[in-house]
């Protein structure tokens, strides 16, 4: 089957109702799934697996098979219906990330997110993020702005109108340097785990001011960071790594991001991170 161009915009209309139904689907087997490590993983986080994941993707891929049959995919599990896009070689390809944060999943200890991206050799064309614990999906495509809907609501342009930070909440990852969660506190944040899918949007959340996401992987954080972030840089937020802005193109090697409606915050979150 020849490959086609996938219109961003098209794109997200497909795939935000499977997104939903993915989270609907999650939220519900939340605490009644085991954890399954994988194998030959390089921490607890990345080896955590449950029926839920697989649960996700296959929603995911399904929907996907329907809209998209010959495109590239690069899935996080090995489930049934990701067989049959083995081979597909496309200019785009799609990222999927059935839930981001698979430890906070089953800890329940943390946010946790649903990640799907559209990706090019121009970078991350689209993306949506599914966040079943606040019922929320956010939606973008590069250069055309962000829509979100909450609990099922029809989706709406980001206007920031219906966002509150009464709580300086800040989110962070559970690869955090040694002190500097207290050093967060200490300077009158509220510190929240979470994964890297709800840390790039960070400033889309209610009560949620910044984030902060490192790693000690030499490679770096994933593709899946440029996804995450790509809501935050279409309304003006702040997306930096310790030494400056990050990278409108994935690039390994990416320690950390820090991410916040503003350049003021970020910079008060590096010198945090420095300090620590």
């Amino acid at each position: 089957m020849k490959a086609e161009h996938i219109d961003p915009v098209a794109f997200l209309e497909a795939m935000s109702l499977p997104v939903r139904q993915a989270g609907a689907a999650v939220r519900w087997l939340e605490g009644r799934v085991e954890n399954f490590p994988k194998p030959g993983e390089s921490s607890e986080a990345k080896a955590a697996l449950t029926y839920g994941d697989c649960v996700s993707q296959e929603i995911l891929l399904t929907a996907l098979r329907e809209h998209y049959p010959w495109v590239e995919v690069e899935a996080e599990e090995d489930t049934p219906t990701a067989i049959p896009f083995a081979d597909n070689r496309s200019r785009q390809r799609v990222l999927i990330d059935p839930i981001d944060g698979t430890l906070r999943y089953v800890q329940r200890d943390g946010i946790y997110a649903i990640l799907l991206g559209l990706e090019s050799e121009h970078g991350i064309e689209a993306s949506i993020v599914g966040l079943p614990q606040e019922q929320l999906v956010i939606r973008a495509v590069r250069g055309c702005g962000v829509e979100l809907a909450y609990a099922g609501e029809p989706f709406r342009s980001f206007d920031g109108s219906s966002i509150s930070n009464t709580r300086p909440r800040v989110l962070v990852s559970h690869e955090l340097p040694p002190g500097l969660w207290q050093a967060l506190e200490t300077d009158g944040f509220e510190v929240e785990k979470a994964a890297g899918g709800a840390i790039g949007v960070a400033p889309l959340l209610r009560n949620t001011v910044a984030a902060i996401r490192t790693t000690t992987n030499p490679q770096g954080l994933s593709r899946r960071t440029w996804i995450s972030t790509l809501a935050t840089r279409e309304i003006g937020g702040c997306v930096e790594t310790g030494l400056g802005p990050l990278p409108s193109l994935y690039e390994p090697g990416v320690a950390e991001i820090l991410v916040g409606a503003s350049s003021a915050v970020v910079t008060r979150l590096r010198k945090l991170l420095l300090e620590a």
